[in-house]
């Protein structure tokens, strides 16, 4: 068990979605935290500007004494953005990415790499740790590249996969505003054929502290909710919020997208929820206690 007050913690990407509230959480939990923003400096927070295209890594030297670095960034999310604009996505979330990483191994820096269920194909779901990877979208393929340069290079890390990240506040980018936008704007059609494990903001943060305090090293992989889908989530939020609207299934193949979705992305969660003896709650739990 690590003594948090003897930590400091670097979050690469702490302006963004993901790396804001770890920044916050982390710091809430008396970890020193600092970070880095591209566009969107905060207030009140410790950050230097950080463009990953053009600034050298040494310029991370201005943070002294780091334990960890939390990377939460490096490319766009979305999928199809990915799948069209792959060369520069790869240099941002790859090939830069790798620098960061050297830079953190030649200074005995410990690595947690935020990844993501598309690593693998979506064929059977129930992934744990240990399945075996096999990307069918290039977002998932740089993910891949990233995990597989850590595990082959780097000596002290984390990896930590999660699916589609949650957030019920009203500002966050995220398909829990997305379907609630798309049922007030009358669009009632959820894909019910894309399977994936949910995890809410707060969990992903808490999963991130209660795996550096551990100072636990490998694969984890996350989740906040049982496998679901759109319209199993449409459904649900309709129930939670008691809005009228009908719902109507449709299949991802008939959205057009351009990039590849795996079927079921399903995560295996049994190595995290044993050891801090976690037990999964429904959408209902998490509506509730935000209001």
């Amino acid at each position: 068990m690590r003594k948090t007050n003897k930590l400091r913690v670097l979050v690469i990407g702490s302006s963004g979605f993901i790396g804001k509230n770890i920044f916050n959480y982390l710091n809430k939990n008396k970890i020193r935290v600092v970070g880095t923003f591209f566009k969107n400096k905060r207030k009140n927070a410790n950050l230097i500007k950080f463009n990953i295209l053009k600034d050298k890594v040494k310029k991370l030297e201005n943070f002294k004494n780091i334990s960890h670095v939390i990377i939460a960034s490096g490319g766009q999310k979305k999928l199809d953005d990915v799948e069209k604009n792959y060369n520069y996505e790869k240099e941002v979330g790859y090939n830069k990415i790798k620098k960061i990483l050297d830079w953190c191994n030649s200074q005995n820096i410990k690595i947690i790499y935020i990844s993501s269920d598309a690593v693998f194909d979506g064929k059977k779901g129930n992934y744990s740790e240990k399945s075996k990877t096999n990307p069918i979208n290039k977002y998932g393929k740089i993910k891949n590249l990233t995990e597989t340069y850590i595990k082959k290079k780097i000596n002290n890390y984390l990896i930590i996969r999660v699916s589609k990240v949650l957030s019920l506040k009203q500002n966050d980018n995220n398909i829990f505003n997305e379907i609630i936008v798309n049922l007030r704007n009358c669009k009632y059609k959820f894909a019910y054929d894309e399977i994936f494990t949910p995890i809410f903001i707060s969990d992903l943060c808490k999963g991130v502290y209660n795996l550096i305090k551990k100072d636990l090293n490998g694969i984890f992989h996350l989740k906040s909710l049982s496998k679901t889908s759109r319209y199993i989530l449409a459904k649900k939020i309709c129930k939670s919020l008691n809005l009228k609207n009908k719902i109507y299934k449709t299949s991802i193949r008939n959205l057009k997208l351009k990039a590849l979705r795996g079927i079921n992305l399903s995560l295996n969660t049994k190595k995290y929820d044993n050891i801090f003896n976690i037990s999964k709650k429904e959408l209902d739990f998490y509506i509730k206690r935000k209001k």
